[in-house]
């Protein structure tokens, strides 16, 4: 699976930006995996948060912005951007940087 520069083998569960393996933590995995499956669709923090802590876990709001903010510096030039676009009546994450924003 692909978005611009990014990929991830499902297989091996790498992801690689331009060809070269990013290292990540297992929680960026998964709150960058989560998108990715999800491509094309705009995912809501709530969605992304039960993915990764389960639904009905009390988490700290702010820790998916931790994580995006952790990941914005891996990926760093690529042709993806994290967005969270507020203003959708909740934070919603994800878009490739080829698409139109809010």
């Amino acid at each position: 699976m692909a978005v611009g520069d990014l990929s991830l083998d499902t297989t091996t569960r790498q992801f690689r930006l331009a060809e070269a393996p990013l290292a990540l933590i297992p929680r960026e995995y998964a709150v960058l995996e989560y998108p990715i499956l999800k491509t094309g669709r705009t995912v809501t923090k709530s969605a992304l948060s039960g993915s990764i802590f389960g639904l009905g876990a009390e988490t700290d709001p702010s820790a998916i912005e931790i994580y995006v903010h952790r990941l914005r510096k891996n990926i760093d030039g690529a042709a993806v951007d994290i967005a969270i676009l507020r203003g959708l009546g909740e934070p919603r994450l994800w878009r490739s940087r080829d698409e139109p924003g809010p």
